[in-house]
C-alpha cells in the first residue's frame, strides 16, 4: 500500500514538473490588444509564445471574448507596422467636454505597433492583427522570429494589408457573376467585415458597421450601399460609403467589402 502511495506522488509530482517546464517554455506578452473588423474596439489579451504555436487569450471583463491560438506550421507570413497618428478619436471624446482640451490632444500623435499574422484556419485563409505595446514589442517581433524560423516583414502603413481601409474607395465594377450569386456573396462579405444588413432588394443591398472606436478600423457606424443590375450573364457591382457626421473618424469600406466579396465568389461549389 506504501509503495502504492509513493509511486502515484511521484506520478503526480512528475506531471506537475513536466507542466511547470511545459509553461516555462513560454514567453507571455500582457500587454497586447487584439483587433478585430468585428469588434467595437481593441481587445486587450495575453499573447504567449510557446514552442510549436501561438495563445492569444483575453484579459480581464474580455476573457470570454477572445481565445484561439495559431499553430507555427500554419502561419503563411508575419508582417509588422509602425505607425504614427493624430489622436482624432481621444480627441473628439474630449472636446465634447472642452473645446480646447480637445483641440490639444487631436493635435498630438500617438504611436502605434501593428502585427499582422498570415495563417490557415482550416481550409480557408485567415488573418489575425495584434496591435502590440510599445515597451514589449521588439521582444514580441524577436520570440516569433526565433521561435517560428520565419522572418517579419516590415510594411508601409499606407499600402499594406494590415490597414483594413488603407487606400479605399468606392467602387463600380462588372463581374462575370449572375446576380443572385453576387448578392448572397455581397452579402456575406458585408458581414465579414463588420457591416450588419440592414435593407435589402434584388437591386440594392444596404448594411452599417458597428459603432465604437479602434485605431485600426475608426469610429464605426458607416453606411455602406451597393446597387446591382444585371449585364447580360453579367453583374455591374457599384459600392459607395456614405460619409455621415464625424467624416474624420470614419472610413471607406467600399473596397474590402468588394474584395471579399470576389474570394466568396471564386471559392468552389
Amino acid at each position: 500500500m506504501l509503495m502504492h502511495r509513493q509511486s502515484k506522488l511521484l506520478a503526480f509530482f512528475l506531471t506537475l514538473a513536466l507542466a511547470l517546464a511545459a509553461r516555462a517554455d513560454e514567453i507571455t506578452f500582457t500587454k497586447t490588444r487584439y483587433s478585430s473588423v468585428k469588434q467595437k474596439s481593441e481587445t486587450p489579451v495575453d499573447l504567449s509564445i510557446a514552442d510549436s504555436k501561438i495563445l492569444i487569450k483575453g484579459r480581464g471583463k474580455k476573457a470570454r471574448e477572445v481565445g484561439f491560438e495559431i499553430p507555427f506550421s500554419s502561419i503563411t507570413s508575419m508582417s509588422y507596422e509602425f505607425t504614427a497618428r493624430h489622436r482624432v478619436g481621444e480627441g473628439a471624446a474630449v472636446m465634447a467636454l472642452s473645446l480646447g482640451a480637445g483641440a490639444i490632444v487631436m493635435a498630438t500623435k500617438t504611436k502605434s505597433y501593428w502585427l499582422s499574422i498570415e495563417h490557415q484556419n482550416g481550409n480557408s485563409n485567415a488573418s489575425t492583427v495584434l496591435r502590440l505595446d510599445k515597451s514589449e514589442y521588439q521582444g514580441v517581433l524577436s520570440a516569433l522570429e526565433t521561435r517560428t524560423g520565419k522572418q517579419i516583414a516590415v510594411v508601409d502603413a499606407k499600402t499594406n494589408v494590415i490597414n483594413p481601409t488603407a487606400g479605399s474607395q468606392n467602387t463600380d465594377e462588372v463581374v462575370p457573376f449572375e446576380m443572385a450569386k453576387v448578392s448572397a456573396a455581397l452579402k456575406s462579405a458585408m458581414q465579414s467585415e463588420g457591416c450588419n444588413v440592414t435593407n435589402e432588394s434584388a437591386s440594392r443591398i444596404e448594411c452599417k458597421r458597428i459603432k465604437g472606436y479602434s485605431e485600426l478600423t475608426g469610429a464605426g457606424g458607416e453606411k455602406i450601399t451597393a446597387r446591382l443590375a444585371a449585364e447580360g450573364i453579367h453583374t455591374r457591382v457599384q459600392l459607395s460609403t456614405g460619409k455621415g457626421a464625424r467624416r474624420g473618424r470614419r472610413k471607406n469600406w467600399s473596397t474590402p467589402i468588394y474584395q471579399e466579396m470576389l474570394k466568396n465568389l471564386q471559392k468552389p461549389a
